[in-house]
């Protein structure tokens, strides 16, 4: 996959759109239209066939198509809808940075991301940009791209 790609699925802080369920060129939204499409005519069989499966089909059909209407266009967008961390300005920063990643920042790690990250993805957020900055983003994408 072309560098280009990769930075449009990789949010600026090293977090993964790509497997976020509100990113809309993601593989959640992409499988969830698969699987709409492969479900087409399953709730009549349903109702013939096995009518006290008919509301779980259902529920599962909502759930789908909730995750196949994906809102955001990826952190890196202006557009992502409000689906990013509340309050984040790391894509405002590496741009002021002139960097892709936090990673690839003389700052980093800089400590303005403990205020606003919890514990778990403040760990996420320090790992994946030491990957960045220590083997590439292509090197990143193949080794978590399918997590």
């Amino acid at each position: 996959m072309e560098k280009r790609d990769i930075l449009k699925k990789i949010a600026p802080c090293s977090l993964m759109c790509h497997t976020c369920s509100g990113y809309n060129d993601g593989v959640i939204c992409e499988s969830a239209k698969t699987l709409l499409k492969y479900l087409e005519g399953m709730k009549e069989f349903y109702r013939k066939h096995m009518p006290d499966a008919v509301e779980s089909y259902n529920t599962f059909e909502e759930v789908l198509r909730m995750y196949s209407d994906a809102p955001c266009s990826g952190c890196r967008s202006t557009e992502h809808n409000g689906c990013s961390i509340e309050g984040c300005f790391l894509l405002e920063c590496t741009k002021n940075h002139d960097v892709n990643f936090c990673g690839d920042c003389d700052e980093f790690p800089c400590k303005k991301t403990l205020k606003l990250f919890e514990q778990e993805v403040y760990k996420q957020w320090l790992e994946g940009n030491q990957q960045i900055r220590d083997y590439g983003i292509e090197v990143f994408w193949e080794n978590n791209s399918k997590k």
